[in-house]
């Protein structure tokens, strides 16, 4: 069997993907992942076929100049107008032709495509092949899911299909890495949700002479730099260690002279950092906020755009950690919050719990199980009626 995996051009948006597609591999099947050229090494590094589909990661400069109204949109805004503007009306177009000459040229089974790249259920749509949704975090607000559907509504019309009320968001299956606790809710509509653990716990927690707090925001805001300046400011010289990462391609220099109890790396695999860790600093990505959850590590979380604002008000709601919104956010208010993270036990026994949550979820073999089906229907369909006519996909702009 043969499965395509595609995502936006974010090593973000790939990672939460890859414990199913090494899963995949591991179970004897052909896996590929199509993206901007970008991550090609991300994904081969991972022992995936790469194949090139869709534009790169936009930098901030060049997002600043497509999007400029992002800089005055308010905090709850921010979701819909991405979901609407730019993964669908913007990036679908640029995708969906040379994604349809990789599903032509390749021939998958099946398709994955992540929550935020809506390319893959066009694409499959129009070519009749049967795909999941993967998840990297609660499920999108209604007014988010309708922004998108909207946006991706004249592409799936030009490709001769009846627009998916959902931007073909979970059409055949949803594959959910989020704790049940920090859910949102139900996918509405979804025929088939499987639930997969998103992060494994591959140390015990190891106790250090002074408490450790990672620093992090992830691959996409590590660009901002007055933001580690401030995180910094308010943790230098307190009786911590404070490890920081400002990404492959970040230079540590940029943060300026720190003191002594303050280290800076480019890049370290979380799973080896997080058993450290007594609390974590982030921005509140999926990735980031759930790993250091399987760790069961409380979190400062200092939301910058996205998912990041939900993530953020689902763990402050459940108690295993704090959120500082950009307005809020001082050297002092990080000095105190860090504070109270490390001093009261509330925070770090709610991250334990989460943990534990997290533990308990299905392995990714649940999700190939599920894949596997999706392949054995189409067969079966196959076998029993003609599928769909297949139209052509918009041309490129």
């Amino acid at each position: 069997m043969r499965i395509l995996f595609t995502c936006r051009a974010y090593v973000g948006h790939l990672l939460p993907m890859v414990p199913l597609a090494q899963a995949l591999v591991a179970a004897g099947h052909d896996v590929a992942c199509s993206s901007g050229p970008g991550i090609r090494a991300e994904v081969e590094s991972r022992g995936l076929t790469f194949l090139p589909a869709g534009p790169d990661q936009m930098t901030p400069q060049q997002r600043a100049t497509l999007f400029p109204e992002i800089s005055s949109l308010k905090e709850q805004e921010t979701r819909a107008f991405f979901f609407g503007r730019v993964f669908t009306a913007y990036e679908l177009p640029l995708r969906a032709p040379d994604l349809a000459g990789v599903v032509d040229s390749w021939k998958p089974d099946v398709l994955v495509h992540e929550v935020a790249e809506f390319a893959g259920p066009l694409v499959a749509s129009s070519k009749g092949i049967p795909y999941a949704t993967h998840a990297f975090g609660p499920v999108p607000a209604d007014e988010v899911i309708a922004a998108a559907a909207a946006g991706a509504r004249p592409h799936w019309e030009a490709a001769g299909l009846q627009p998916h009320p959902r931007a073909g968001l979970w059409r055949h299956l949803y594959l959910d890495i989020c704790p049940t606790s920090m859910q949102r809710g139900a996918p509405a509509g979804a025929p088939a949700v499987r639930q997969v653990r998103p992060a494994e716990r591959t140390a015990a927690r190891r106790p250090r002479s002074k408490p450790m707090v990672y620093v992090t925001l992830g691959t996409v805001y590590n660009t901002e730099v007055g933001v580690f300046r401030t995180i910094l400011e308010g943790l230098e010289d307190q009786p911590v260690e404070v490890l920081v990462t400002v990404g492959a391609k970040g230079d540590p220099a940029a943060l300026g002279p720190r003191s002594a109890n303050v280290r800076v790396e480019r890049f370290l695999p979380q799973a080896e950092v997080l058993p450290e860790c007594a609390a974590v600093v982030t921005h509140g990505g999926a990735g980031t906020t759930l790993g250091a959850l399987a760790f069961g590590c409380p979190l400062l979380l200092v939301p910058q755009g996205a998912d990041q604002f939900v993530n953020a008000e689902r763990v402050a709601a459940l108690g295993a950690g704090l959120r500082l919104l950009p307005r809020d956010l001082s050297a002092s208010a990080v000095r105190e919050s860090v504070g109270r993270l490390l001093r009261e036990p509330s925070f770090a026994a709610a991250a334990r719990r989460l943990s534990d949550e997290i533990a308990a979820m299905p392995g990714a073999g649940a999700a190939v199980t599920a894949i596997e089906h999706l392949a054995a229907e189409r067969r079966t369909n196959r076998r029993g009626q003609k599928g769909p006519p297949q139209r052509p996909l918009l041309e490129r702009p």
